[in-house]
């Protein structure tokens, strides 16, 4: 009885991570926002300050960034999870994991490591 109760649960557990896998949108939001955080941080720690013509370089890079993940940005489903990943120096590179509705992507300083590598 034990084993069946086991088995029941783990399936039911499947059949949600299945029907909770996060779309191409909310992969693409949560890796903006971490990009966000990343460009502001850069900007206050090289010194920009708070005005206009910084905003506007912001918004730039920004835009820039939302418009090649779109392009370039592939989504790997594996049912119970997904990761998406964009291809770098010939070499494709994950991003972020899909599970259970949520995503999980890199922080600012996976990111800055990120970057700092691909150049």
């Amino acid at each position: 009885m034990k084993k069946l109760i086991s088995i029941v649960i783990i399936l039911l557990i499947a059949v949600l991570m299945t029907q909770t896998v996060p779309d191409k949108k909310a992969h693409k939001e949560a890796m903006m926002k971490a990009i966000k955080e990343y460009v502001d941080e850069e900007a206050t720690n090289r010194g920009f300050g708070n005005n206009v013509i910084t905003s506007i370089g912001k918004s730039l890079v920004n835009t820039s960034i939302q418009l090649a993940l779109g392009s370039k940005l592939k989504v790997h489903n594996y049912y119970l999870f997904n990761t998406t990943s964009i291809r770098m120096k010939g070499k494709d590179q994950i991003l972020s994991l899909g599970i259970f509705g949520q995503v999980i992507t890199f922080d600012k300083d996976m990111l800055r490591e990120r970057l700092e590598s691909a150049d």
